[in-house]
């Protein structure tokens, strides 16, 4: 009896458990490649090959994510097969985000200025906030229209339909 309970403690204490479980590898690429828009060529091509598999739909449909991995997994294979002329990382890097540029914007005069040059959503603001364009967007004040204009073919309806009943 004793024995056995000796033996639970002993696996208990040693079991590996989920927390101890390593990160996919694939996490390790999308981390890489969340740092500064590219990825090493170093991995093994399994990873990229996972990663590709669970990439989120937001990532495929916004970013280059797809095709860094696709790019470094190319790269990866070439750098297997001996030829030395690849780069250590590929991808388009923050540059490579539809020619959105970081700048120093105010937003507005209490605040200090932003700077960023690490994140999309940072640099999107920062461009949006600079924008020429100023005052309600367009699509705003047309939808504002067409709902005064329900509003108030509802009230002539109302309207009409009290002033037959008299």
């Amino acid at each position: 009896m004793r024995r056995v309970l000796l033996l639970a403690l002993f696996l208990a204490a040693f079991w590996p458990t989920a927390a101890n479980a390593a990160v996919p590898c694939r996490n390790r690429i999308y981390n890489d490649w969340y740092a500064d828009g590219k990825i090493a060529t170093s991995y093994p091509i399994s990873c990229y090959r996972d990663a590709l598999k669970h990439v989120h739909s937001d990532a495929r449909v916004y970013s280059s994510l797809v095709d860094d991995i696709k790019s470094a997994m190319r790269g990866a294979l070439e750098r297997e097969h001996g030829d030395k002329k690849v780069p250590t990382q590929i991808g388009r890097g923050l540059s490579g985000l539809g020619g959105v540029k970081a700048k120093e914007v105010t937003l507005h005069p209490s605040s200090s200025k932003v700077k960023s040059a690490r994140t999309q959503e940072t640099s999107t603001v920062a461009a949006s906030a600079t924008s020429s364009s100023g005052g309600i967007p367009t699509p705003i004040i047309v939808l504002g229209a067409i709902a005064l204009l329900l509003a108030a073919v509802g009230a002539a309806g109302t309207g009409y339909r009290r002033f037959h009943r008299r």
